[in-house]
């Protein structure tokens, strides 16, 4: 976006004085306004999320592994509330093939699930014969990595954004060459060493491994302890707590000014992180939505609101709603759950900010926005204008995301 000095000159973001954001270099009358002034979300850049500055870049494909009409999970081990019609879970599972523009090198973030759950660890497995989880994969991230021009042998690290099944993939089909990274609190005990492991011993064995020791990084992005990977600020791994032991996320740079936030299982449904007071004011619900909303959501469909009645027969108002409509399950998948409610709180700011576009690992909302074909490069999704498309796209009753009605015919 260009903006226009009372000179006429055209501005760019980063002709923005950082203390204030007021133009500088441009205004002969250049002060710093009082800090308790608010600045208009059209001035909302990365700088506010404390990322540096760089000119390094890395450009980041995303694959779905699966068929996210085809997948699904008992949705109360992960989100509250369930509405009865919504007892399941239909996702997507996103990786990323992540290239560094200077030297070509490549990496991985996440792996998807492999192929033949059978032969993982005992419950998974039971969980997938019962149908508690159902999770048919055509082809595994490896064999579309091929289909894309990309061979296994060409990656120098694959990226664990935790140890949960559907993300590890199946780490014995890379070569030795290739690293295995992941946060330093992830649980490393294996099967059949230790019988209720999580982790299989060819999880671990046969390559280097990797751990980021976030406690030895002064910098932090956004609330959250970062690393950078590569040394020039293309690529951070971020320290985001909650949902299991030494869950991570990147942030990746895809131009020197614009931002993807590779969310992993950080939250599973964008009515997790959705909305917040800094979204509404960076980008206001459309007229239509507003007036939709008021019928299409249920009360009952929504987690409580310290500032909203919902014992009420009054229409749900969108606007007034500044907290998330969905919350984190109990007793689930998630670890420590009012920890991730405060990794999910941090979240929001990247969420609201325009030069980042939040992409977590099953986020169904984006199929039709960063799809429907995949792969699919991210680089270009400011440009795109996939941000203003995606934010409020889960409250369309179109959408594959919603799931905050009265009712909803199963497919």
């Amino acid at each position: 976006m260009l903006l226009t000095s009372r000179q006429g000159t055209h501005l760019a973001k980063d002709d923005f004085c950082l203390s204030c954001h007021h133009p500088r270099n441009v205004l002969e009358d250049h002060i710093h306004p009082p800090r308790a002034l608010k600045l208009p979300a059209y001035l909302m850049s990365f700088h506010d999320l404390g990322i540096p500055r760089s000119t390094a870049t890395v450009c980041v494909t995303a694959f779905n592994v699966v068929d996210a009409r085809a997948v699904s999970v008992l949705a109360n081990t992960l989100m509250k509330p369930v509405g009865a019609s919504y007892e399941l879970f239909r996702f997507p599972i996103f990786t990323f093939l992540i290239t560094h523009t200077a030297s070509g090198r490549r990496v991985l973030f996440d792996l998807g699930a492999r192929k033949d759950l059978e032969n993982t660890t005992p419950a998974i497995a039971e969980d997938v014969r019962s149908g508690l989880i159902v999770m048919p994969i055509a082809r595994d991230f490896v064999e579309q990595l091929g289909d894309y021009g990309v061979q296994a042998e060409s990656i120098s690290a694959a990226i664990w954004s935790h140890a949960h099944f559907d993300h590890i993939g199946d780490v014995s089909r890379f070569p030795a060459s290739t690293d295995l990274v992941f946060g330093d609190a992830t649980p490393r005990k294996t099967r059949p060493s230790h019988p209720q492991a999580m982790l299989m011993e060819s999880d671990l064995t046969g390559r280097k491994l990797v751990p980021i020791a976030f406690d030895d990084s002064s910098l932090q992005i956004g609330g959250f302890k970062a690393h950078d990977y590569f040394g020039d600020g293309s690529l951070y791994l971020l320290d985001v707590p909650g949902h299991l032991s030494g869950h991570i996320c990147a942030l990746t740079r895809v131009t020197p000014t614009s931002f993807c936030f590779l969310g992993g299982d950080a939250a599973h449904h964008v009515g997790m992180i959705r909305p917040t007071a800094a979204l509404h004011h960076s980008f206001p619900a459309p007229p239509a939505l507003l007036a939709s909303t008021k019928h299409s959501v249920a009360l009952t469909a929504i987690a409580p609101s310290a500032s909203i009645d919902t014992d009420t027969d009054q229409p749900f108002d969108l606007a007034a709603r500044t907290t998330p409509l969905l919350d984190v399950a109990e007793g689930g998948y998630y670890e420590d759950a009012p920890t991730a409610r405060a990794s999910i709180a941090l979240i929001g700011a990247f969420d609201a900010n325009p030069d980042v576009l939040v992409v977590l690992a099953h986020d169904e909302s984006l199929l039709d926005i960063v799809g429907p074909e995949f792969p699919a490069s991210l680089d270009r999704w400011q440009e795109r204008g996939w941000k203003e498309r995606a934010v409020w796209a889960f409250l369309e009753e179109g959408n594959v995301a919603f799931r905050f009605g009265d009712t909803k015919e199963e497919v």
